[in-house]
């Protein structure tokens, strides 16, 4: 039976916490990471930098056919999905890593190239798309949709029937209220709650809701501005 090798293309902060989840799991029998600015022999948690970007089809070539992309996304997920896209070329398979303690019903479907950490929750009739983080302590309720390379950071509660678009980040500590859509290339910062939908390429922070005479925020939202709505009374 051919032995499991997996690469880890990136390395810094969100390269230790999926390494380390990796290492408990005891799954892989060898783990090395590409880096473009980390010196060659570097280590990582005892796991070595082997080289550059460069080094993936080599290293496809020498039996590491399960490669995982540890970049961190706060908000640009270029880097994420063009490493994904290069290795996926290749012939890589992405794997789901889970950290032992996540809670994650049978009835949830997880896209490839996922991470979750530790105590994160995912309840039943979620769906998780593909090279996502769910983080540590993060809380996915019952019927909630996660699109492609979105972050949902740490301490962030996203209750039942909630939809989050591709490409999007929700900030540490962050809680969106029910039945709420969160379009494509969303940013929401940190703390916030959302009692609103929000439309694609926004960027929010505060306490997020409908204004007096029935008029969504969304719908005076700047693309691409922070913006901070602050309650209504």
């Amino acid at each position: 039976m051919e032995s499991k090798k997996l690469v880890l293309l990136g390395g810094g902060g969100h390269c230790k916490s999926v390494l380390d989840v990796i290492i408990r799991n005891g799954e892989y029998e060898d783990v090395v990471i590409t880096d473009s600015a980390m010196p060659v022999g570097t280590r990582i948690l005892n796991a070595p930098v082997v080289g550059t970007d460069e080094m993936i089809p080599v290293l496809f070539q020498d039996g590491y056919h399960h490669a995982f992309v540890t970049v961190g996304s706060i908000g640009d997920s270029k880097i994420r999905i063009k490493l994904a896209a290069l290795a996926e070329s290749i012939g890589f398979e992405f794997p789901v890593i889970a950290d032992p303690s996540a809670q994650i019903s049978k009835f949830v479907t997880i896209g490839g190239g996922t991470f979750i950490g530790k105590n994160a929750v995912i309840n039943a009739d979620s769906y998780i798309g593909n090279h996502c983080i769910i983080n540590t302590g993060s809380i996915i309720e019952h019927g909630c949709g996660i699109g492609d390379y979105s972050h949902i950071s740490v301490g962030t509660i996203l209750c039942g029937d909630c939809k989050v678009g591709a490409k999007s980040f929700i900030g540490a500590g962050s809680t969106v209220i029910q039945g709420i859509d969160i379009g494509h290339n969303v940013i929401v910062g940190a703390n916030s709650t959302v009692l609103t939908d929000v439309e694609d390429n926004m960027k929010i922070y505060g306490i997020v809701k409908q204004i007096p005479g029935g008029y969504s925020l969304t719908s005076i939202f700047m693309p691409f501005h922070w913006i901070n709505y602050q309650e209504v009374a």
